[in-house]
């Protein structure tokens, strides 16, 4: 009964993980303002999952996924380490309850009695809703507060909202029930993998219909996130894992062919339709586009400010921002920001020591040097592993935000079922 309970919160946890509903219990200010990168709170996904974990009971798992566990808890030991020595109090508690959560989801997500294509389904579902609320902000133009979902009010004229601009006009990028468009465009990229994996499971025409439903609104909804990096990953992940299936003679089901032919149609209509905002996002001249080359420029040139404080154990997990606030105090709240680098940013707020422990739990859990190269689901994990190689090197959402953490949880714990658990692919 207890295991039973365990599970449905495993699954509910999986199928509100979009969902930012959260108690914030202190927010910590620079220049007088809240910071995102300094809020103390717990969030009911996150609950769900530690209740499930414990519950649950001892993990059943293969024994390389064993070790990748073992890394990984290598990796919070060095990041706790780091914590104790860290320069601004407090502020890194929280955010490694965080990464203890997702470190959480991955081990109940690796678990061999995971049935994975359902885990799989119910995120995709669990997406209609922001899909749904994204494309109402992107046609209206704003976006109404419902704190259900954790969602704020957005407007697109209010400044450090953001938005695309194009011929005068300011669109409303979609954010869907997210903290910021490119959260939401790791969370639409890696749902489209995840769609491209099911569809070799489709047995029935409600399933197949359900599909082609999914690949066409995720593919329309991936476009009007404006997420450079999302699509940039989900490009390249795409592009390697079509020259693998070919190197492999590996063949698409005959059944997945409407599906990839739906979802690439609602690409192209969207960008017919968009096309003006989307060209505008890779446009030097553009006013926004400037100011973003510009903060992400001047990121680079402060990282080793930060870095030489404490570069062997780092400044402390989710102290950046406070730390550029100690060395150059009296600048606005927006510009002061972590570098969109992932694994730079790792390197600042853990140091050497943590970079090397993150390095060994990746090296782990990496398809392409321990998993067998023949199995379709290796391919699919080495897809994954491209996509957010790519995000890591332009944003830094997947280490900084609770929805960054659990989608890395997710994605990794679905890369290691394909790599190295394929005997439940057809589970």
């Amino acid at each position: 009964m207890i295991r039973k309970f365990a599970n449905i919160l495993f699954l509910l946890s999986i199928f509100f993980l979009p969902w930012q509903t959260a108690m914030i219990l202190s927010t910590a200010e620079v220049s007088g303002e809240p910071s995102a990168y300094g809020v103390f709170s717990i969030y009911v996904v996150e609950a769900m999952i530690v209740f499930a974990f414990f519950l649950r009971g001892r993990q059943h798992t293969h024994p390389h996924v064993s070790s990748i566990i073992r890394s990984m808890y290598f990796f919070l030991a060095v990041a706790f380490f780091s914590l104790s020595l860290m320069q601004v109090e407090w502020v890194g508690w929280f955010h490694l309850i965080h990464v203890v959560s997702a470190a959480m989801l991955f081990s109940l997500i690796t678990d061999d009695r995971t049935n994975i294509r359902q885990i799989l389904s119910l995120f995709l579902i669990g997406l209609v809703v922001p899909v749904l609320f994204g494309w109402f902000q992107v046609l209206h133009g704003s976006s109404p507060d419902v704190t259900l979902v954790g969602m704020a009010a957005k407007e697109a004229t209010t400044p450090g909202i953001a938005v695309v601009e194009a011929g005068g006009e300011r669109l409303l990028r979609a954010y869907g029930t997210f903290p910021h468009p490119n959260v939401f465009g790791g969370y639409i990229a890696f749902g489209i993998v995840a769609l491209a994996w099911l569809t070799r499971l489709v047995e029935n025409k409600r399933q197949l219909v359900s599909a082609l439903i999914a690949s066409s609104l995720l593919g329309a909804t991936l476009i009007v996130t404006f997420s450079r990096s999302a699509w940039l990953g989900l490009f390249l992940a795409l592009f390697i894992l079509v020259g693998f299936m070919v190197w492999r003679k590996r063949i698409p089901p005959r059944r997945a062919i409407p599906i990839m032919v739906l979802g690439l149609a609602s690409i192209l209509s969207t960008l017919i339709i968009f096309h003006a905002q989307v060209f505008s996002r890779f446009d030097p001249s553009q006013r926004l586009e400037v100011i973003s080359f510009e903060e992400r420029a001047s990121q680079y040139q402060t990282f080793g400010d930060v870095f030489f404080q404490a570069s062997v154990l780092g400044v402390g997990p989710s102290a950046y921002t406070f730390i550029l606030v100690r060395l150059d105090p009296g600048h606005p709240l927006w510009s002061y920001q972590p570098i969109h680098n992932v694994f730079l940013l790792l390197l600042a707020e853990l140091g050497l020591v943590g970079l090397m422990a993150f390095g060994y739990c990746v090296f782990r859990i990496n398809p392409f040097a321990n998993a067998p190269m023949g199995n379709v689901g290796t391919l699919f994990a080495m897809t994954v592993t491209i996509l957010f190689f790519t995000i890591g090197l332009f944003d830094h959402y997947l280490w900084t935000l609770w929805p960054g953490l659990a989608l890395t949880a997710l994605a990794t714990g679905s890369l290691t079922h394909w790599a190295y658990l394929s005997s439940q692919e057809s589970t």
